[in-house]
């Protein structure tokens, strides 16, 4: 098992996407100090052989390859994610995991909550590359882990530390600056390290704005012949500090931007979007092999909606504040190990808002235990969580899961889950549209997967899932007010192949094939994937030199619930490259979408068509 795990996330490693080691791994030659390590699935640090769901881990390499302008942009390639976009950088763009909506996809910041408690979304365009080190996306049914909303999973946003600099450094700073087509341009500064007295810091901060483009068609609702631009400000604070009887720990990113849109005068057709999210935390190393962590954390989710000329906003405001108490103790016997661990979670959502909500705020409390057994081969993983909400009452969920090598170098795993969906003030108290004896959206799923290192430099990884989902809230003419009557079951496949070439060209491929139906009508969920596959090759004929292209496919989806209207299958090319100058300097060229092709995720949306990104990089 452990040659499995090794020589796969080198293989993984190597190819331009897929999952990826702990910062410092850069080639397959280094294969013999690989242990790769995920966070999200299991809520502690597991082997990502070893898991019993399917994990996909973005790292910082592949996110600087991507030709991706934007957080959306990046994720809409990878199996098993669907982005609904409502034009191109800046505008509101939904995520959401496994034909899940994106309000039953869990979005976290460092493992915070960022969603909107009147929407249910999460600002995705509001949270900038520049920030994040890793993303790691746990699919399926997480809600013994996480709580409500972990339907279709969970999207992990990790933001940068201390950890990277080159040459063995301590310390090390860093500014990129860039120009971007449509018009525009970012700057990017940074520093981190880690001081004598081992202090591990990380200081980062980025201004960009672009012109934009029209995000609307003429048949749109409140189309605007104008562009919509984008101006946005970011922050980014890590801090930690070991102990010998632990460590101490804080978090934080800032994120305000400003956003044009299409609407129809005198209606608002700007926003500002603020989002925060921080903590700070304390971990106590009782022994060896026993800890406990304890944290208090806080976000903020806030849109003001305006136009330029016409008085008064429209607001929306989301704070949310926590604690997360949590333990953990790891059991190592001669044959076989158990890990044991549990813990407690309390928040308050609040909400204010210019629209008077009947109820501005709710407390949410759960409790939750976790086990995990190895013995050689074989991997079994548990857990249970009891959630309460003082609004629609309790909710209880489940999952468990297994792996196992049948044969040498071929893993397969299983896993079962329950999960849930807490109505949004939205759904509860919007007035007029709103419904408060709504109870939560429930599901059930179940995953089967083969992880198989075919050769030293091939792995293939496969996963079947289906998921059902009971008392889903919808809402239908005349009066739109929201119930709980609707089913949904989702079936799908997904397959990655990775492979090595030789010392210089290696390649990947995806393939996501997914059936996402109403049960009530058996007709499509509208603006769901059905089928989506990649390709992307990655060339490095110089140490200094390194090229990628990717191409997707994306076919047909519905529009409409009665699966009437269809928007077309479309097909983009990317590409970048990187050029090292020296040790301090590169430069990076990217173009998204470089045949220009025109294609809509949402009808009379135009997705961003051809993007240029030129920006040099350098470290002191």
């Amino acid at each position: 098992m452990r040659n499995l795990r090794v020589i796969g996330a080198a293989i993984l490693l190597s190819a331009p996407g897929g999952a990826h080691a702990q910062d410092g791994i850069e080639t397959a030659n280094q294969a013999t100090t690989l242990e790769t390590i995920v966070l999200t699935p299991l809520r502690r640090e597991s082997a990502l052989a070893s898991v019993t769901s399917t994990v996909t881990v973005i790292d910082r390499e592949e996110i600087d390859r991507s030709a991706a302008a934007d957080l959306p942009s990046l994720l809409k390639a990878y199996p098993g994610v669907s982005i609904s976009r409502y034009g191109g950088q800046g505008a509101v763009a939904d995520v959401s995991l496994r034909g899940m909506g994106a309000s039953q996809t869990l979005v976290l910041i460092n493992g915070i909550r960022s969603a909107s408690a009147t929407s249910g979304t999460t600002s995705i365009f509001n949270i900038p590359l520049s920030a994040i080190e890793r993303i790691e996306i746990a699919k399926g049914g997480h809600s013994a882990q996480y709580g409500a909303d972990a339907i279709g999973g969970v999207i992990n946003i990790i933001t940068k530390d201390g950890a990277g600099c080159a040459d063995g450094r301590s310390q090390c700073s860093s500014v990129t600056t860039g120009i971007t087509h449509p018009w525009g341009g970012y700057t990017d500064l940074s520093t981190r390290g880690l001081t004598d007295s081992g202090l591990n810091y990380f200081i980062g901060g980025q201004v960009l704005g672009t012109q934009g483009y029209d995000f609307t068609t003429p048949l749109a609702w409140g189309h605007e012949p104008d562009d919509d631009g984008f101006l946005q400000g970011s922050l980014n604070l890590r801090l930690s500090q070991d102990f010998d009887w632990g460590r101490l720990y804080a978090d934080g990113l800032y994120s305000r931007g400003r956003s044009q849109y299409d609407a129809l005068a005198p209606e608002d057709n700007e926003v500002d979007v603020t989002t925060f999210a921080g903590k700070v935390g304390v971990r106590v190393d009782h022994d060896e092999s026993w800890f406990s962590t304890l944290e208090t954390t806080a976000g903020i989710d806030d849109a003001s909606n305006f136009r330029d000329g016409v008085a008064g906003r429209r607001d929306f405001t989301t704070r949310r504040y926590g604690i997360l108490a949590s333990t953990q103790k790891t059991f190592d016997l001669p044959d076989y190990s158990h890990v044991l661990g549990g813990g407690v979670e309390v928040y308050r959502e609040e909400v204010s808002a210019t629209t008077d909500y009947s109820v501005t705020e709710r407390d949410l409390g759960a409790v939750f235990a976790q086990y995990g057994f190895e013995y050689g081969d074989f991997n079994l993983n548990a857990g249970i969580r009891h959630d309460r909400n003082e609004q629609f009452g309790s909710a209880t969920t489940w999952n468990a899961g297994m792996s196992y090598e049948v044969i040498d170098d071929l893993v397969l795993r299983a896993s079962a889950s329950t999960g849930f969906r807490a109505p949004t003030f939205n759904d509860l108290y919007y007035p007029g549209f709103s419904n408060p004896d709504l109870k939560p959206e429930r599901s059930r799923s179940y995953e089967l997967g083969a992880l198989w290192q075919v050769g030293p430099e091939t792995s293939l990884d496969v996963a079947f899932y289906q998921t059902w989902l009971k008392d889903a809230i919808a809402s239908s003419p005349p009066t739109y007010v929201p119930l709980n009557i609707a089913r949904a079951k989702v079936t799908g496949v997904e397959a990655m192949l990775a492979h090595r070439f030789n010392d210089q060209w290696s390649g990947k491929s995806t393939l996501d094939i997914r059936s996402s139906k109403n049960e009530e009508t058996d007709k499509y969920i509208p603006y769901r994937d059905r089928l989506k596959a990649t390709a992307e090759l990655l060339f490095t004929p110089t140490e200094k030199l390194e090229l990628s292209g990717k191409l997707l496919y994306g076919a047909k989806r519905y529009a409409d619930a009665a699966n009437t209207v269809e928007l077309p299958s479309y097909v983009t090319f990317d590409i970048s490259m990187i050029y090292t100058l020296d040790e301090q300097s590169q430069i990076r060229l990217a173009v998204e979408n470089v045949l220009d092709r025109e294609y809509q995720t949402i009808t009379d949306y135009r997705a961003p068509g051809r993007t240029f990104n030129l920006s040099v990089t350098r470290s002191f």
